[in-house]
C-alpha cells in the first residue's frame, strides 16, 4: 500500500457513501466488499463515463478509481471531476498497477493504492483522502 499522507489515518468509514470505479468485476466486487465491511455504503461501476452519469444524482464522500479503464481512463475521470463545481471537492483515490506514484499524485489524486492491495490498505487510502478535506465528517455537498 502506498498512500499520500497518513499510513494509519484515524476515522471511520461507517456511514460514508463511496463510489468505486473498476472495470474488472471481481476486483470491483472485492473493493466494494472491503469497504462495505468497514461500514461504508458502496456503489460500484465499471467505467469513467458511467461514474459521471451516477454523479449526476449521487454525491459520494469519496471516489476510488482504477487508472487503466476501458475507454476513458482514471486520469480523464479526475479531470472531469475537478472541472465541475459539483464534484471538485470529492476526494479521489487512484488504484493501479500501471502508473507511477509520482504521476498519480502530481495529477491531483488525493491518495494512491498500488495493486495488489491489502484489504486494510483500501480503507486506509480512503480515510487518508477524506482527511485532506476540511470537514471529512460533513455530508456530501449537493
Amino acid at each position: 500500500m502506498d498512500v499520500r499522507y497518513a499510513l494509519n489515518p484515524v476515522g471511520s468509514l461507517v456511514g460514508r457513501h463511496l463510489l468505486v470505479v473498476e472495470d474488472d468485476k471481481d476486483a470491483r466486487d472485492v473493493f466494494c466488499a472491503i469497504l462495505d465491511y468497514e461500514g461504508a455504503m458502496v456503489l460500484g461501476t465499471a467505467s469513467a463515463e458511467e461514474a459521471l452519469r451516477i454523479l449526476r444524482t449521487v454525491r459520494p464522500h469519496a471516489i476510488m478509481t482504477e487508472i487503466a479503464l476501458p475507454g476513458r481512463d482514471g486520469f480523464w475521470l479526475l479531470e472531469q471531476l475537478r472541472a465541475s463545481d459539483r464534484t471538485a471537492h470529492i476526494p479521489v483515490v487512484a488504484v493501479t498497477v500501471v502508473a507511477r506514484r509520482d504521476e498519480i499524485l502530481d495529477a491531483g489524486f488525493d491518495a494512491f493504492v498500488a495493486k495488489p492491495v491489502r484489504p486494510e490498505g483500501v480503507a486506509d487510502a480512503v480515510l487518508a483522502a477524506l482527511a485532506l478535506r476540511s470537514d471529512p465528517d460533513a455530508p456530501p455537498i449537493d
